[in-house]
């Protein structure tokens, strides 16, 4: 269950991942039917439709049953990554986090409503269509930096209010080195991008459009890495050569911004949603690099929408296959490395300040005690009223008896 610090941003991210699923669509299908000025091609890109499809009916009931799904998937993507976070700690792996939870409930969640509608029996196209809708995502790829701002001012709020008094200034979580974790990461998405495009250049009927491999193909050998085995050809085409080290930059940066101050236990959930997000735009980007350098040799400014967006999508699911296995290795090597040397313990101090006090107020508590206790030695010294009438009666008997 999460807990009184982390419900606010789990709320808010649910919440605000629902309203969005209803509202992008419905605005994205009515500007590609009133705007005259905007391509469709455009404002699809820049407003997804959630399912992937561009439907301009009504609301109905499967749409707020996906957007409740999809709020419900975000939500608990966003506890999984602050639920062991200490306060102030680990906003970069939070803001991916998040990022890739919408991505991942965009998937899911158009997943969803594409089974609902789904009829039995299941032809081979069928198959096809469920593998693209379930590696799709494009949708909570736009969207998902909008839920993730919002969590992070949330998160950012709620830590200073809720945070017990002292703990902020008494318990600093251990941190360890950032770069061990980015270049696994990085070197990793480089060497899976590069043997995914020798594989699209030796492996039979891998570039065969009628091949029975059908999309598993473009998913597993994107065919934006093409990769040529001759050297000549290799050094022709320095675009592609480029490539595997573009995408393992890339990687590579958004990790060492995930793990820079992440706690190496409390942080393994944030971190392992951050660097899968990390490969899925690394992807997403290095897929559309090739569009784009074609155009401009061709005499053109930027591709248009209609031609970029499916190569985005193709590399954001090659993206989501290849973070199975950088993100949990980036995980462990950032839980195995050694702790920055340069990070010495600091002494704890007071949660709050001690209250201080004017002058004549130290004069008047420090003379106190003094004036208590020669009130005392005079008192011991004199003797009372009390004491002394027993005396005086003990000397008039006395005299009395002498007489």
């Amino acid at each position: 269950m999460p807990s009184s610090r982390t419900v606010p941003s789990v709320v808010v991210a649910g919440a605000l991942t629902a309203v969005l699923w209803v509202v992008t669509g419905r605005v994205g299908d009515w500007l590609s039917g009133a705007s005259d000025v905007l391509p469709g091609a455009l404002v699809r890109a820049v407003l997804p439709h959630p399912t992937g499809v561009a439907g301009g009916g009504p609301v109905s009931g499967s749409t707020l049953l996906a957007a409740a799904l999809a709020g419900a998937l975000v939500a608990a993507g966003t506890h999984l990554a602050l639920r062991r976070l200490p306060a102030g700690t680990g906003r970069w792996a939070t803001f991916l986090a998040v990022w890739f939870a919408v991505v991942a409930a965009s998937a899911l969640a158009a997943t969803a409503s594409w089974f609902a509608g789904v009829t039995l029996p299941w032809r081979a196209d069928t198959v096809t269509e469920l593998v693209a809708t379930a590696l799709g995502g494009w949708w909570g790829f736009v969207e998902g930096p909008l839920v993730a701002l919002a969590v992070a001012v949330t998160r950012a709020l709620t830590d200073r209010r809720d945070d017990p008094a002292g703990t902020r200034h008494t318990r600093t979580p251990a941190t360890v080195r950032a770069w061990p974790a980015a270049l696994a990461a990085g070197t990793t998405t480089g060497v899976l991008w590069a043997a995914a495009g020798v594989g699209r250049t030796l492996l039979p009927g891998a570039a065969d459009a009628q091949s029975p491999w059908g999309v598993a193909r473009d998913v597993v050998l994107l065919p934006s890495a093409r990769l040529a085995v001759d050297v000549d050809a290799l050094l022709a085409d320095p675009v592609h050569l480029a490539l595997p080290l573009g995408v393992g930059l890339v990687v590579a940066v958004l990790t060492a911004l995930a793990a820079r101050r992440l706690p190496p236990v409390e942080g393994t959930g944030a971190l392992v949603l951050a660097v899968w997000l990390a490969c899925s735009a690394g992807a997403a980007l290095a897929a559309a690099v090739p569009v784009v350098v074609s155009t401009v040799q061709a005499g053109g400014v930027l591709p248009d929408a209609g031609r970029t967006l499916p190569v985005l999508e193709s590399g954001l699911a090659w993206g989501l296959v290849c973070g199975v296995v950088v993100a949990p290795l980036a995980a462990l090597v950032h839980r195995a490395a050694g702790a920055r040397p340069d990070v010495a313990p600091e002494p704890a101090e007071d949660p709050w300040p001690a209250p201080t006090r004017r002058p004549e107020e130290h004069d008047a508590r420090d003379t106190a005690p003094a004036s208590a206790d020669a009130h005392e030695a005079k008192a011991a010294a004199e003797p009372t009223e009390v004491d002394a009438a027993p005396q005086d009666v003990r000397a008039r008997d006395e005299v009395g008896a002498s007489a």
